[in-house]
């Protein structure tokens, strides 16, 4: 599968790495077919799992861009439909298993 390395903006307090004791849901892994977020240039991104990339990574397809009030180049950059490869320290938390 042909996912693109892009750099992920450092998640809110509320992803996987922004709790001392995070809750269950945020430690799992994804699995193919859940609906994760991440952040990029300021936008938030929704994302479909499709396979997972090692123990640390997901590939997924954009789902969705979110970009009010983020940078202009954030919808330009990233589209729906795109394969990126999302690390687990970069996503929020597991959603829609």
């Amino acid at each position: 599968m042909d996912a693109r390395k892009i750099e992920w903006d450092i998640p809110f307090k509320d992803s996987v790495t922004g709790y001392n004791e995070p809750r269950r849901m945020s430690r799992k892994q994804p699995k193919t077919g859940c609906i994760i977020t991440a952040r990029y240039h300021g936008a938030n991104v929704r994302l479909r799992v499709l396979d997972r990339d090692g123990d640390k990574n997901s590939i997924a397809e954009v789902i969705g861009v979110d970009a009010d009030g983020a940078e202009n180049d954030a919808q330009l950059l990233l589209n729906k439909g795109d394969t990126v490869v999302v690390p687990d320290s970069k996503r929020a938390v597991v959603r829609y298993c």
